[in-house]
């Protein structure tokens, strides 16, 4: 006889019905086939033959990375909307949570060479080695797009291939839900002191080219600051017997 508590699948059933169409798209599950006659829970001897079927019933195991590597980045908005005529240009970075942005970018072009990110079916541009800041390692893409109002929801996603996309970490969601998240619009200032960028160095590049209205140059054409040596004039005193 079957015991409720211990199969997993009539709790998975209930929790499956709960969700909308939508949600059910980030949500999986990897249901190994048995083969063979169901052992008895205190059979050690099976769990052998157990693991090597499970290493031959992986699932869809290529579209659960494809989930976990959309939402390695994040987006943040740059700076409140700047109206223009009736639409408002929405400035914003996709950002990357990976802890060797360099080396897991380098990895998803490799895989996806073709890899772009989208907001609502509009190109924000391609993955690109050019997006890793040169001093601080991170991750950062510029981006903007326009909406109509505050209220209106952006749904940044991740295009794979033709066939294959994912959305990022915290879509879709409303432009609103994002000042509010990062306190854009505090009124008695924000916890970092209107610093909007986090805890980087404050000379590094990617955070000067988030503020958009300041020039950048790559390291390679910083120049070494001429140093000038005055000469100091010596003033000579004379003794009275002089």
């Amino acid at each position: 006889m079957e015991s409720l508590s211990l199969n997993g699948q009539n709790s998975w059933d209930d929790h499956w019905h709960g969700l909308d169409e939508e949600t059910k798209k980030n949500h999986f599950r990897l249901n190994l086939p048995l083969e063979g006659k169901e052992p008895s829970i205190d059979d050690t001897g099976i769990m052998d033959s157990l693991y090597q079927q499970t290493m031959r019933h992986q699932g869809d195991m290529i579209e659960i990375i494809r989930a976990f590597k959309a939402v390695t980045f994040f987006f943040e908005l740059d700076r409140s909307l700047v109206q223009d005529g009736p639409y408002f240009i929405c400035y914003g970075s996709v950002l990357s949570r990976s802890p060797d942005a360099p080396r897991f970018t380098r990895l998803l072009i490799s895989d996806y060479p073709y890899a772009q990110f989208f907001n609502n079916g509009t190109s924000l541009g391609y993955i690109s080695n050019d997006d890793i800041c040169k001093l601080c390692g991170r991750y950062t893409k510029l981006v903007e797009f326009r909406v109509r109002h505050s209220s209106d929801q952006a749904d940044i996603y991740l295009r794979f291939a033709r066939l294959f996309h994912r959305r990022i970490s915290a879509f879709p969601n409303t432009i609103d839900w994002f000042t509010k998240q990062q306190k854009l619009n505090a009124v008695f200032g924000q916890p970092n002191h209107k610093s909007i960028l986090g805890p980087r160095q404050s000379d590094c590049t990617c955070q000067l080219q988030r503020q958009r209205d300041i020039p950048i140059s790559s390291p390679g054409n910083l120049k070494r600051p001429h140093a000038v040596r005055t000469r100091t004039r010596r003033k000579k005193i004379r003794g009275n017997g002089d």
